[in-house]
């Protein structure tokens, strides 16, 4: 049995094994080209590489590429100052190509300056889309794609100017052949007790059946929100000069007591499937002492139940993942909570980290969470978390957990392979 322990380091992928004999057999390996990895690298100062997301065109296509964010990234958009752009890089790199890092091409989203208003006679902008973070999330599905701009303004349809941080997204089928723009808070319900702050965009996920799932985590005095619509129907009709928009078949949830304001709903997206449904989770901060990640129902989007932190400010739910690591059919919920703190007997408390572990034994019915614990005195265990697929073709999904320390320290992220009674875990 074989416990594989990777990190990145200075860009190079290194590998570290140890072999656990507990019975005679025969143990075969495999890697992940850690001795030639395919290196892309963006314009200087665009935080390339802050969303990254694999795509393919069609699910027969048998070519697969990656789509990367960068949302500082100047595009040709007349005007537009660090709007932000999303990449495509094609993968594996050109064959006949040696020089590394590899190019990528900038997706054509969207080419146009802001739109413009005319108020008493004068022409305005509607729209401000420099520095709007365009390609802070980046997500793919079956050929579909979406990528977003949570910090996206508008003027507001007030006779006085102002400048909501609304957000938007941007869907692209067909190859990148069409386009459509999504902005769900860009409505007549303004201002921060409504959808003025929604920062729409900020996450964003798709079903498994293909329905975008965006969340807003500043509207309603940043109680948070939770929008989902089909592609096809914001595709369908679609108009640049439709400014106020509502997608036939569209829901969001809505503004609940003022009880629940600053609970910054939506802070991520997950769709977790069950046999015949699929629910969303999602972090809610609960008065910002004991985090929450909440479970809602994608049909009618009511809250179904809530996995709560047990530690104040260990900021659980930072990052969550969603995967079948036992191969039971029932997805299960791994959380992060990166500022865990542990306390050694009568020594001071250490800030290393944790990962609980929910196994879903019938749908919605979890186990009490088996504890990942990091070992490094601020190293932030559990910032990361990534599903990694059955990479060593087992039979069982495996996962990533990082640590920010990875990039320093090559112990600092494991990666677990196979079901979860005979993993390793040693970091």
């Amino acid at each position: 049995m074989c416990a594989y322990r990777m990190c990145t380091f200075g860009g190079m992928l290194c590998r570290v094994v140890s072999v656990l004999w507990l019975v005679l057999s025969v143990v075969s390996g495999f890697n992940l080209h850690a001795e030639r990895p395919a290196v892309y690298r963006g314009p200087e100062g665009s935080y390339f590489g802050y969303s990254v997301d694999f795509y393919r065109p069609t699910p027969e296509s048998s070519t697969l590429s990656v789509l990367v964010g960068a949302p500082k990234a100047n595009t040709s958009q007349p005007g537009i100052i660090e709007g932000g752009a999303v990449y495509y890089c094609p993968y594996p790199p050109n064959p006949d190509s040696t020089k590394q890092p590899y190019s990528c091409t900038q997706i054509p989203f969207d080419n146009a300056n802001n739109r413009m208003i005319k108020v008493n006679g004068t022409r305005e902008p509607l729209e401000f889309k420099s520095h709007q973070w365009f390609g802070a999330s980046v997500r793919t599905h079956k050929g579909k794609v979406v990528a977003c701009a949570p910090l996206y303004h508008w003027r507001t349809v007030k006779v006085n100017s102002e400048k909501d941080p609304v957000g938007t997204c941007y869907v692209a089928v067909q190859n990148f052949s069409a386009y459509a723009e999504y902005s769900p808070c860009r409505t007549n319900d303004p201002d921060p007790e409504g959808q003025g702050f929604c920062q729409a965009g900020f996450s964003v996920d798709f079903t498994k059946e293909g329905t975008l799932v965006v969340g807003g985590p500043g509207s309603f005095y940043w109680q948070g929100q939770v929008m989902t619509a089909g592609v096809a129907e914001i595709l369908n009709g679609y108009s640049l000069k439709a400014v106020l928009r509502r997608v036939h078949g569209e829901k969001q949830t809505h503004a609940a007591a003022d009880t629940h304001d600053d609970s910054y709903l939506a802070h991520y997206i997950l769709c977790m499937r069950l046999h015949d449904a699929c629910v969303y989770l999602y972090q809610v901060c609960d008065s910002c002492v004991l985090f929450q990640v909440a479970v809602i129902n994608s049909t009618n989007l009511t809250f179904i139940m809530n996995f709560t932190g047990e530690q104040m400010a260990s900021y659980f739910g930072y990052s969550v993942a969603v995967t079948d690591l036992n191969g039971d059919g029932y997805d299960d919920v791994l959380v992060g909570a990166p500022l865990y703190m542990e306390r050694e007997r009568e020594s001071k408390p250490k800030e290393v980290g944790r990962v609980y572990l929910y196994l879903q034994h019938s749908p919605l019915t979890f186990s009490e969470p088996l504890l990942l614990t990091g070992t490094h005195t601020f190293g932030r265990f559990g910032t990361a978390i990534a599903p990694l697929g059955d990479l060593n073709q087992d039979g069982y999904n495996g996962k990533l957990t990082d640590h920010n320390k990875c990039f320093s320290e090559p112990q600092a992220c494991g990666l677990e392979l196979g079901p979860m009674n005979i993993s390793l875990w040693n970091i």
